[in-house]
């Protein structure tokens, strides 16, 4: 699935019901999870609005199995645990069980899992191995939110500007996407 494709997914009011968000735009990224927010609705944390990181992944699973209370579906996010990276022995014997655990559970259940919630992985990046199989295997919807180029940031910062009714040229644009980046490269060293 492109970038493109969810965003106007999204715009739609579709939600689907199991997702792969990766790459090196976080923003985007952001972005897509604020808006599925707002299209799910009223979130209250722990009971329909659950959030798994590498300290609690183990609960993954009862989280998939236990019903939202007075709610029709939970928002689960899975965010930068590491389940789809082949190098794992830094996080131990136990992670690579909890992880297999995941991956035959969501392939047992996946038509419980998807009437009864939305489920959303966040990853930096992704590596091609079981976890990622089984996900295309389930029918996920997988995002590669890839550096944008030069074109994609102007044309979406305009449109951004154009929201704000406020009218700004494309040499302007490209020139704050150029200061902007030589700060951030800056920054990052």
């Amino acid at each position: 699935m492109t970038i493109e494709t969810l965003e106007k997914e999204l715009k739609e009011g579709k939600l689907n019901e199991i997702y792969l968000f990766y790459g090196e735009e976080t923003y985007l990224i952001d972005t897509a999870l604020k808006k599925i927010k707002n299209l799910f609705g009223e979130l209250v944390k722990g009971i329909n609005d659950i959030e798994i990181n590498d300290t609690n992944i183990e609960g993954l699973i009862s989280n998939l199995q236990t019903p939202c209370f007075g709610y029709p579906q939970k928002l689960i996010i899975v965010k930068n645990v590491g389940l789809f990276k082949r190098e794992i022995k830094k996080k131990g014997a136990n992670f690579a069980d909890t992880r297999d655990k995941i991956c035959e559970y969501l392939k047992e259940n996946s038509d419980i899992i998807k009437s009864d919630n939305i489920l959303i992985f966040i990853e930096e990046s992704v590596d091609k191995g079981k976890m990622l199989s089984c996900l295309e295997e389930i029918g996920a919807n997988i995002c590669n939110f890839e550096h944008q180029k030069l074109p994609n940031l102007v044309a979406r910062l305009k449109a951004i500007c154009k929201a704000y009714k406020v009218n700004i040229e494309d040499s302007t644009l490209r020139y704050f996407i150029e200061c902007v980046r030589k700060q951030y490269a800056r920054f990052n060293k």
